[in-house]
């Protein structure tokens, strides 16, 4: 296992359950490491909780671990984030708008195009959750 093939994230153990541990993480953007982020406010941290679906019983709540992610996943999130549904938005404006001429109605079907779309993926979410899925490499002392 190469590590040029994960992405690595610093957490701590929030939840330990049989099958599942919690792990909290901060996402740090670049602003956010700069020494000027209070000058510019544009500084971008955030916590966040990842759900690792293996058993740790040897983990305990407060305990520093490594999360590993598969790279190759990125630009599949990033496709069913964001291509995706600019895509449709684009696609449902443009045919709306030949179809009808009604650009208010190809506004308004354009974004609710959106809806759908989302519902999808949540019905697909146990899946997609088998699909982006962290391992704890190893405890940090």
């Amino acid at each position: 296992m190469s590590d040029f093939e994960y992405v690595e994230h610093q957490g701590i153990v929030e939840e330990v359950l049989p099958d599942q541990v919690k792990v909290r993480i901060i996402s740090i953007s670049a602003c956010a490491a700069c020494h000027a982020k209070d000058a510019c406010n544009a500084s971008d941290m955030e916590d966040k909780v990842i759900d690792v679906y293996e058993p740790h019983d040897e983990l305990s709540v407060g305990q520093r671990v490594l999360l590993l992610g598969k790279k190759n996943l990125a630009p599949l999130a990033v496709t069913l984030a964001y291509v995706l549904p600019v895509i449709l938005i684009f696609v449902t404006l443009f045919l709306v708008v030949k179809l009808t001429g009604n650009e208010p109605l190809a506004a308004a079907l354009a974004l609710f195009i959106l809806v759908p779309y989302y519902a999808v993926i949540h019905f697909l979410k146990d899946k997609l959750q088998k699909t982006f899925t962290f391992t704890i490499k190893r405890q940090i002392n």
